[in-house]
């Protein structure tokens, strides 16, 4: 937490497949943490700025065009965690998706950074919010939010969060109006609240903690909130989703982003077989195509230089979209996973996430997923 004042092995040689037997008892519908406290508190200050308005290209959601920009103005005082209730917009019914240039990530997760001492960027978000331009897509906007779903968040509150847990009081937590409307403020970096704070003509004292991507969500859609606005001080390179995006993302999440944190971990000798190990335990999503009406439905694999098969498996639907393939979503238990790897024994493990950070996740490591498949048949 810090306190802000003011003076006035990778898949690059993989194709893809199917695996055309569709297994039994796939669902055709789509699914709390506690933060804490990150680094000591650090006090700065900075030379007054210009207050600006906030600019924002708003997510509609999957398949639709990207809303148009939204003004709000800057968060002058930060109010508190619990606005008036506001009036719900309506998202306009999806239509066709235009061709699609999505942010995807390496294989590996990037290194981590700190833009202040002890307190770690989320890198993925901060990278796909880098890649934004102006008059961003909804297809760049997803891959801006799938990337979210990693990690932290930050949130910036007005005075001194420390003693506000201390004392067991609620967060009172940075939000910017638009009219009855409010939006919570959150940061991919500590670095990211500071740029916040020098656009105030008039700051108060504030500070930052960091806490998880689902304690955020799950505070965001029990408010009143209109919707999350993420750095917003940061130019073409914001984003602004609204409540009803975030309330489905938040449903089709593992309540721990259990297989999204190993993703963005930095790689160990054991990471596979911790994946392997949470794929049994978790439910997860797979892509599903139709077969354009030429064949039964198939799930998507990809294949290595060598032939060999590896299934391609999901922490999330977005992760689905964000390949642009026109794939279908399907949630997948752990028991169906050890059904279709027990009747392919072809199949040499799964690919997890691979518009990345993804991992490959080899047979030998799935052994926990292999006894749910022992089990069902006992």
């Amino acid at each position: 937490m810090a306190l802000f004042s003011r003076r006035k092995k990778t898949e690059d040689d993989l194709t893809e497949s199917r695996t055309s037997p569709e297994p039994d008892g796939i669902d055709q519908e789509g699914a709390e943490a506690s933060g804490s406290p990150a680094g000591g508190p650090e006090v700065m200050s900075a030379e007054p700025a210009p207050q600006i308005g906030i600019s924002v290209q708003a997510f509609r959601g999957v398949g639709a065009a990207a809303g148009p920009e939204v003004e709000l103005p800057d968060p002058d005082q930060p109010e508190p965690r619990t606005p008036p209730a506001s009036p719900r917009p309506t998202a306009p019914a999806p239509s066709a998706p235009e061709k699609r240039t999505l942010p995807l990530a390496p294989a590996l997760p990037p290194e981590a950074t700190e833009s202040m001492p002890g307190m770690k960027d989320n890198v993925l978000l901060r990278t796909a919010l880098a890649e934004l331009e102006e008059g961003a897509t909804n297809e760049q906007l997803i891959g801006v939010l799938r990337q979210m779903l990693q990690n932290h968040l930050y949130l910036r509150v007005h005075g001194d969060a420390r003693a506000q847990v201390t004392e067991g009081k609620p967060l009172s937590i940075a939000v910017v109006r638009d009219g009855e409307r409010s939006y919570m403020l959150a940061f991919s970096s500590a670095a990211a609240v500071r740029e916040s704070v020098q656009r105030e003509t008039e700051p108060t004292a504030t500070s930052a903690i960091a806490q998880p991507v689902t304690a955020v969500l799950h505070q965001l859609v029990s408010g009143d909130f209109a919707g999350l606005i993420v750095d917003n001080a940061s130019g073409v390179h914001r984003a602004v989703f609204p409540i009803e995006v975030l309330k489905k993302a938040l449903e089709q999440s593992d309540v721990n982003m259990a297989i999204k944190t190993l993703l963005a971990a930095p790689r160990e000798d054991d990471s596979a077989q911790k994946v392997g190990d949470a794929l049994a335990t978790t439910k997860i999503w797979v892509a599903v195509n139709d077969g354009g009406g030429k064949g039964p439905a198939g799930i998507a694999e990809a294949r290595t230089a060598d032939g060999r098969r590896f299934l391609q498996v999901f922490s999330h639907p977005l992760e689905i979209v964000a390949l642009g393939r026109g794939d279908k979503p399907m949630p997948f238990e752990p028991e169906q996973l050890a059904k279709v790897l027990t009747e392919h024994s072809g199949i040499a493990g799964v690919i997890v996430d691979p518009a990345g950070p993804s991992m490959i996740v080899e047979r030998e490591a799935l052994g926990a997923v292999l006894v749910r498949a022992v089990d069902i048949s006992d």
